[in-house]
């Protein structure tokens, strides 16, 4: 079962990865644990790199219909650059040591400079942090002054390949042009990461054996997948929410095909599911983040499932990590 499972995902066979996608039970959890001891016996063995987020802004120039944030005009906000600064510098000071900064979308230059002047002062607090951005499509030169300020990874997640189904879901952008700024980051030097959300409206199973070859074809050092959650705010707010099995199934395939990456259990996978996290650990993953770092009074306006977010903290983390049999690290590269 084992090496069946390991060639054909590693040969993208693609009527064996239907099948796989669509395992239960007994077979699923065969595939789980297979899943464990190829990222067990990786480089990075059974670590788990626990993060902290801090959400920045909600501006948002995209468009995309799963999503809700910068649609309420009145709920917009900037994050200052002394706050972000004291954010990470007390994070830095309880032990935390890798940083998502996040945004929506936002080209401001002014607000590029911040998190720029951030990411220099806080390596120059504790040289031996990891940051990491997820701020959307940028210039080549905001991609640059980020990197030789201080930031060594990105994630740009293409959400889904296929041309017409990311115009669908996407409509305020084209699949080729985001390929074009990954393939920009990855030639800066940033340690990149991509990936999908497993169950958007209209996605075939073609859909997600595109998107495996896609992820297959890059250099990449973090693959993701989150599950598609209704924002009931949204343009596909009248939709379900991605099944999880289907979800946590496409992880154990990533882990498979890409062992030595990092691949984050998000809290898509806990929405409506107490244990969604625990069993994307289960599954394969190994990088976990701590939503602590994002100012209290902001972080229902960063609401891409919904306003009734789960944000996870430092004891909920640890706690699942431990159960999982895993041990908790600062940073995994």
């Amino acid at each position: 079962m084992d090496d069946y499972i390991i060639e054909n995902v590693k040969s993208l066979n693609k009527t064996a990865i239907f099948e796989i996608l669509q395992y239960k039970d007994e077979k699923q959890q065969n595939l789980f644990q297979l899943a464990r001891n190829i990222r067990n016996n990786s480089k990075f063995k059974n670590n788990v790199e626990l993060r902290s987020v801090i959400e920045l802004s909600n501006i948002c120039s995209q468009k995309c219909n799963y999503c809700y944030i910068a649609k309420d005009k009145k709920s917009l906000y900037r994050l200052d650059k002394d706050v972000i600064l004291n954010r990470l510098i007390n994070l830095i000071n309880i032990g935390r040591r890798t940083f998502l900064l996040q945004s929506g979308e936002y080209h401001n230059q002014e607000f590029i400079e911040d998190i720029a002047y951030c990411c220099k002062k806080s390596m120059e607090y504790c040289p031996e942090i990891r940051l990491i951005l997820c701020l959307g499509n940028l210039s080549y030169d905001q991609y640059k002054l980020l990197y030789d300020s201080g930031a060594s990874r990105y994630i740009l997640k293409f959400e889904t390949s296929n041309y017409n189904h990311h115009k669908f879901c996407r409509p305020s952008d084209t699949i080729e042009n985001r390929l074009n700024h990954i393939k920009t980051l990855i030639d800066i030097g940033y340690k990149v990461g991509t990936g999908n959300i497993v169950g958007l409206p209209k996605q075939t199973f073609d859909n997600l054996y595109e998107d495996l070859e896609l992820i297959n074809s890059l250099d990449l050092a973090m693959v993701s997948s989150t599950r598609f959650v209704s924002n009931p705010l949204s343009v596909f707010g009248k939709y379900k929410n991605g099944d999880i099995n289907l979800s946590l199934n496409f992880l154990s395939i990533l882990r498979i095909l890409k062992p030595d990456s990092l691949i984050p259990s998000t809290t898509s996978l806990a929405m409506n599911n107490d244990n969604g996290q625990l069993n994307g650990l289960m599954a394969g993953c190994n990088t976990i983040t701590i939503h602590d770092g994002t100012p209290k009074e902001f972080q229902k306006n960063y609401a891409i499932y919904s306003q009734d977010r789960f944000s996870p903290g430092e004891l909920y983390c640890r706690n699942i990590i431990e159960q999982c049999g895993m041990n908790a690290v600062k940073y995994l590269i």
